[in-house]
């Protein structure tokens, strides 16, 4: 059995699930995922799961960080219309104007969250998950 490495763009500062870092915190790239799974108190299963979790992780959080595309920007306001209705076109190419070369997943989101309330920002945040956006 081949020993389990890093993601590609993991780093320590990665935020992470706890249950997700349990298992990264006992990958060396030497030791073989049975004995990760022993040391992390969890099956082999388990510790895939959590391999393929940090993978998926850090292919968000690189998303965060890319510029908006149309199709990312279309897809954020289908999003932002089930929050505040039809303004949510105008909220964020308002947005987009104002960030400029500036204007990534995570700034464009961040920019836009301001402007709503805690619970909005909630149901926000659902749709975009639920769209696959975050």
């Amino acid at each position: 059995m081949s020993a389990p490495v890093w993601p590609d763009g993991l780093q320590d500062a990665t935020p992470l699930p706890f249950s997700v870092w349990r298992v990264m915190h006992h990958v060396d790239g030497t030791r073989d995922i049975t004995e990760v799974a022993r040391l992390a108190g969890m099956t082999v299963p388990d510790v895939q799961e959590r391999l393929n979790a940090a993978t998926a992780w850090v292919a968000r959080a690189a998303q965060r960080d890319l510029p908006v595309s149309d199709e990312l920007a279309e897809r954020i306001i289908q999003c932002l219309t089930g929050v505040v209705g039809p303004v949510a076109a105008v909220m964020v190419d308002e947005v987009l104007d104002d960030l400029g070369e500036q204007a990534t997943l995570n700034a464009t989101l961040s920019t836009l969250a301001k402007q709503l309330t805690p619970e909005r920002v909630q149901l926000f945040a659902r749709l975009l998950r639920e769209r696959g956006v975050t």
